[in-house]
């Protein structure tokens, strides 16, 4: 009944925190989802291809997370929502495991800073910086 207990308040806990900030947790939810059809595409061509529509959306809906994350970084509770949301909706390809290296290897991706939906097909950097996180959920 105690550990029972124990669980319970754990779970109460981490839901509490991740809840707190729910701007944080829908950020993370996204960053997942674009990291999943990103990653899915990656896995299948060997490239991430921004000139696809899907892969468009998704590099935009990632770029927009990362601003965000790194508008907040040093914010404890912002940063444990996003990572809840960001496993919860990644389908499996960010876990508690490489939670905390996927997201430092994201906070380091400069390259997302400079997408320009004008431009975005074209950015190198951009791309870099996209296959570098692809390439970081494959370890």
């Amino acid at each position: 009944m105690c550990v029972a207990t124990l669980a319970m308040t754990s779970c109460s806990i981490f839901q509490s925190a991740a809840s707190s900030d729910p701007v944080a947790m829908a950020s993370g939810q996204a960053c997942g989802t674009a990291v999943q059809g990103l990653y899915g595409s990656y896995q299948s061509l060997g490239k991430v291809d921004l000139t696809a529509g899907n892969n468009l959306t998704s590099a935009l809906a990632l770029a927009t997370a990362y601003s965000q994350l790194q508008q907040n970084k040093d914010n404890k509770a912002y940063r444990t929502a996003f990572t809840t949301g960001l496993i919860a909706s990644s389908a499996g390809l960010v876990t508690k495991a490489n939670a905390d290296s996927f997201i430092n290897k994201l906070l380091g991706a400069t390259g997302l800073s400079n997408i320009n939906t004008d431009k975005m097909a074209q950015t190198a950097s951009t791309v870099s910086a996209i296959v570098t996180l692809m390439q970081a959920l494959k370890q």
